[in-house]
């Protein structure tokens, strides 16, 4: 979950020259030139260029209960088939993660560089094999609640739309897969023809039709643009056309659920992050109108 940066000071820079240097990675390249990439709402990136190479170091909360080997696990698998930069070395004592920088890139664009490109690369990513926890909807969203301040606490009615929606995705006939969880224009780079994934801390083992309600959300596909979405995603993964339309039609009734649940996440994910009120209270109206429209669905 991506937010604007605001200017860097010279001893941030400093900070993170000098946290470069005590890194084994740098002692035979030391940084020439430090300067801050798009900061995360809990992560801050930074591009470094050394002698030898670019990369980026991306820094983490030392409080942060994100089990970052499961994140480079996700990301060398999405490296290996060409989807997203080779991570270099996970350091926790000091809380980074080196990976390669991609050159000439641009945030994605999904009416410019065109849904059927994203859909592509996340069809190739969920058939990914990495051993990763396995999202419990039910207990998910209890874990988030019990994180968020006391004066917080969401409204009682939209927790009781939110399980409904849990219990309904989980009703449903699953197609787990490694979801990535987190698909903003923030976490999509294009360069060179090709489209590449970022931020793998919320990768993990869910239903395939999270990542779908993720990209409708995040790039406000209308009706039309949802339903090719789901068309289309449902051709690169299925062998023959029955079973492409066979899986169509389960996305489709999966979708509201998923929709109306991912957006759940968002807002409680923001709700206990400082300074992002202006996020959760986007994401509790999306939560408010999603929900408002189950209610109206027999």
């Amino acid at each position: 979950m991506a937010q604007s940066l605001s200017a860097t000071t010279g001893s941030e820079i400093e900070h993170v020259t000098r946290l470069c240097q005590r890194l084994e990675f740098f002692v035979d390249q030391p940084p020439v030139q430090v300067r801050a990439l798009s900061h995360g709402a809990s992560n801050q990136s930074y591009y470094v260029k050394t002698a030898q190479g670019e990369y980026v170091l991306r820094c983490y909360p030392a409080e942060s209960t994100v089990c970052r080997q499961q994140e480079l696990r996700c990301q060398h698998a999405a490296a290996a088939k060409g989807l997203a930069a080779t991570p270099l070395c996970l350091n926790n004592h000091y809380q980074v993660m080196l990976s390669e920088y991609i050159r000439g890139a641009e945030p994605f664009d999904y009416a410019r560089h065109g849904g059927s490109t994203l859909l592509s690369v996340l069809a190739q990513f969920h058939q990914l094999q990495v051993q990763t926890a396995t999202l419990d909807y039910a207990t998910y969203l209890p874990q988030l609640q019990a994180a968020l301040p006391a004066d917080s606490r969401a409204d009682k009615t939209l927790q009781a739309a939110l399980r409904q929606a849990a219990q309904q995705l989980s009703s449903l006939e699953p197609d787990l897969v490694l979801c990535h969880m987190d698909l903003h224009q923030g976490n999509l780079l294009w360069a060179a023809d090709t489209l590449w994934l970022l931020d793998f801390e919320y990768s993990q083992q869910a239903d395939s039709s999270l990542d779908l309600a993720a990209i409708s959300l995040h790039f406000s596909l209308d009706k039309t643009a949802e339903a090719q979405m789901l068309a289309d995603y449902a051709r690169l993964r299925q062998c023959n056309e029955l079973d492409a339309l066979s899986a169509e039609k389960l996305l489709a009734e999966k979708l509201p659920a998923a929709k109306l649940l991912y957006s759940g996440f968002c807002w409680r994910w923001y709700l206990a992050l400082p300074d992002c009120q202006t996020e959760a209270n986007y994401w509790q109206q999306q939560v408010q109108g999603l929900a408002a429209v189950s209610l109206q669905t027999p």
